[in-house]
């Protein structure tokens, strides 16, 4: 019987070599029972059998209609509402008109009128260890956790949540350079059953991404992120990810702090 269970998800396209890597410094940091997942935004099933560069640009395009809680719907809006407060809703045909008062997350006056195209909620999406291409059962004993990189953040947030809501403890949930929004974040900080929540922004590195930032800071930091990847450095946003020698020395590093953090 394993003694618990700690799931990795690594950034778009899950693809890199660098997540093996991750795992085996998360067991030998101490946090034995360690294994990584795969999840695909637009091409689950095939994902495998497409091109990476593609699977790695599909998940990254899908991150804004799954970066929010399933009780916030999915809406097109390019402007950063996050931390006002709603006045008034009014809505017809998925064409949405609210009010707002107060300042916005980055500190500015939020807009007064915002009409907002919302689209779906995705209530009927689960996300258990089946779905993460995981064949093992939530442990009965010892710990439980989530380690979500980037994309692969969305993806912990959302599976940490499906478990809590039916009373599944989940020990911690670790989101490192999360893209999620306001929503996702509050929900599963505020989740009982979500016992710990560490957030790993990468911001001291230069990263754009953040955990609780808007859709339009998001699709805003795209041109940075497209640099930081393409020069290949292990940059910014892309910190944990480089391949090589300094990769893992930061992500043994990154582990030995999980474990310090309470992980087992």
């Amino acid at each position: 019987m394993n003694k618990g269970l700690t799931v990795f998800l690594g950034g778009a396209g899950m693809n890199g070599g660098y997540q093996l890597d991750m795992v085996d410094s998360l067991r030998q940091s101490g946090i034995k029972d360690s294994v990584y997942g795969n999840y695909s935004g637009w091409f689950k099933g095939v994902d495998q059998k497409i091109p990476a560069s593609l699977d790695t640009l599909g998940d990254a395009s899908a991150v804004v209609f799954y970066n929010q809680d399933e009780n916030d719907p999915i809406a097109l809006q390019l402007v950063n509402t996050n931390g006002c407060k709603v006045e008034s809703n009014k809505s017809a045909l998925g064409l949405v008109l609210r009010k707002y008062s107060g300042k916005n997350t980055q500190g500015e006056d939020c807009n007064k009128y915002i009409i907002r195209y919302e689209l779906e909620n995705n209530k009927k999406i689960k996300f258990s260890l089946a779905e993460l291409e995981i064949k093992q059962l939530p442990p009965k004993e010892g710990q439980f956790n989530f380690i979500g990189y980037s994309w692969g953040a969305v993806i912990a947030a959302r599976s940490a949540l499906y478990y809590a809501r039916s009373q599944v403890k989940i020990d911690n949930l670790v989101l490192i350079g999360a893209p999620i929004n306001a929503s996702l974040l509050m929900a599963v900080k505020t989740n009982p059953h979500i016992k710990n929540v560490l957030v790993i922004n990468l911001d001291k590195y230069g990263d754009p991404i953040y955990a609780g930032m808007s859709d339009v800071e998001l699709i805003r930091s795209v041109p940075d992120l497209a640099s930081q990847m393409n020069r290949g450095k292990g940059e910014g946003h892309f910190y944990y990810a480089l391949e090589g020698g300094e990769g893992a020395i930061r992500r043994k590093i990154l582990a030995k702090k999980l474990f310090q953090e309470g992980l087992r």
